[in-house]
């Protein structure tokens, strides 16, 4: 059977008149027979079978009147709910009356609002195949619970549903001005966190729930995201750090999260693009038929980036065709061709960390490092230009750092003196020895050789095909 076949429906809200008020009001009318309502008539008319003979006045005074009633008949007080709470689930008016009172005594501590032993027998209701499935069913079994927040989210997430849509759909059924649904906001993101591996559903419940949410909620609950959620979640839901990405890592919402959030977004959008990185790398050494030396190469660059993979704001990755052609679509995110100026082949990335943007040549002749400050300027060329190439790179001069032997312990020096610092917990590098400094002065005064070549070259390049786009250089050749 269809949900919708035994939804509940929306009617009008509860009577706010005495019931006694009623009886003298009907007690008055001239030429009229008054049926005094009692709880007596109304019990015998179930225990007849004819409950769908009684008018709403007489359901309405029973249910004022039971809770003393009971009093007076204690032994009969959750029996004769039990059969009144049967009685409702074939009759929808008494349904909302039932439902509506039950939730004012929970919800908001109306305990006037219906007879314990009738709050006590909602199960009777709730438990039948034909409406146990209901969101305000659902919703009243677990209103009195001390985790109602939590359970509510629970139960949210489930059926996908933001705070928006539960009101909605409860609309006319339970007073939505009661604090759970007021305060059911709060728990989405501590019920999140309680998640073990979600479920992309699940996520983009979360993000149509923050999308829902006043300005304040929002950053509250992306606070508490950040700084209790596991981080393995980032990597397996690059949705959600999309949506953290575009949402707080630039403008004024970044500042208004706590040190620890904004720490935690850097290392998430840190960790998805440094794994772009590292599966390039891995794919390369798999696909291509490189000499040792080059794969060689390409392990010690993931290697030696892992160490600052919470920099990682952003990654572009350009490929030479014959790259590209080996490796098809397995790298997803900012991949483009990389033109072909007749430079040695080499895989190039270009990392935005923040204030810098780090250029990293994968192998080939020279195959440098190099730093350019993060400005409007660099931004468009290195990021916004469709067609870079390795000579194109080059004559933009930057800061540049070899790759020739012990690099890695230059290269560390090198960005600490321009701000960048590693990863926190990251073993500092060994000193090396006198012997093997005086093997990498050798090598490195080769390596310069060779990079003053290259960038001649690559001036000459961008002269002949009237490019003007170049930057002034930096020349930063590190001191050893």
């Amino acid at each position: 059977m269809s949900n919708s076949q035994f939804s509940l429906p929306s009617l009008p809200e509860t009577l706010q008149c005495s019931p006694n008020k009623l009886i003298q009001i009907a007690s008055n009318l001239t030429e009229t027979k008054t049926s005094i309502p009692s709880v007596d008539k109304v019990l015998e008319a179930i225990e007849q079978g004819k409950a769908d003979q009684l008018s709403q006045l007489e359901w309405i005074y029973c249910l004022h009147a039971k809770p003393k009633w009971d009093q007076q008949n204690i032994d009969c007080a959750s029996k004769t709910s039990d059969a009144i709470w049967k009685i409702a689930i074939s009759n929808l008016w008494l349904q909302h009356q039932l439902l509506w009172r039950l939730a004012l005594y929970h919800g908001s501590q109306e305990k006037q609002a219906l007879a314990k032993s009738l709050v006590e027998s909602f199960d009777v209701f709730a438990n039948s195949d034909l409406l146990s499935h209901l969101l305000p069913v659902q919703i009243l079994r677990i209103i009195s619970n001390k985790q109602a927040g939590i359970q509510l989210a629970k139960i949210a997430c489930e059926q996908h549903l933001s705070q928006t849509d539960i009101l909605n759909k409860i609309q006319g059924i339970l007073p939505v001005w009661i604090p759970l649904f007021s305060e059911f906001i709060d728990y989405i993101s501590p019920y999140f966190t309680t998640i073990n591996s979600p479920k992309s559903q699940q996520v983009k419940w979360l993000l149509n729930c923050l999308d829902t949410m006043s300005d304040s909620q929002q950053i509250k609950a992306v606070d508490y995201l950040l700084t209790n959620v596991a981080n393995d979640i980032a990597t397996h839901h690059t949705l959600l750090v999309d949506w953290l990405r575009n949402n707080y890592r630039n403008g004024e919402n970044w500042y208004k999260l706590s040190d620890s959030a904004r720490q935690k977004l850097r290392e998430w959008i840190g960790g998805i693009n440094y794994g772009d990185f590292q599966k390039l790398v891995d794919i390369l050494l798999s696909k291509l038929s490189l000499r040792d030396f080059e794969s060689n190469q390409l392990r010690k660059r993931r290697d030696f980036w892992v160490d600052y993979s919470n920099r990682f704001e952003k990654l572009r990755i350009l490929l030479p065709q014959t790259s590209q052609t080996a490796i098809g679509y397995q790298i997803q995110g900012d991949v483009d061709l990389l033109e072909d100026d007749g430079s040695d082949p080499t895989e190039v990335c270009i990392f935005d960390f923040g204030e810098w943007f780090v250029v990293e040549f994968f192998r080939g002749r020279g195959s440098e490092t190099r730093l350019f400050p993060k400005n409007a300027q660099n931004q468009q060329i290195l990021f916004g230009q469709s067609t870079l190439s390795v000579k194109r790179i080059r004559s933009l001069g930057g800061y540049k750092h070899d790759h020739v032997f012990l690099w890695q312990v230059f290269s560390r020096t090198w960005l600490e003196n321009k701000g960048i610092l590693p990863n926190r917990d990251t073993q500092p590098s060994t000193n090396p020895t006198e012997d093997k400094l005086q093997e990498r002065k050798y090598k490195l005064e080769r390596w310069k050789r060779d990079i003053e070549s290259l960038e001649q070259e690559a001036r000459v390049y961008m002269a002949k095909q009237g490019n003007t786009f170049s930057l002034h250089a930096h020349a930063a050749i590190p001191v050893v």
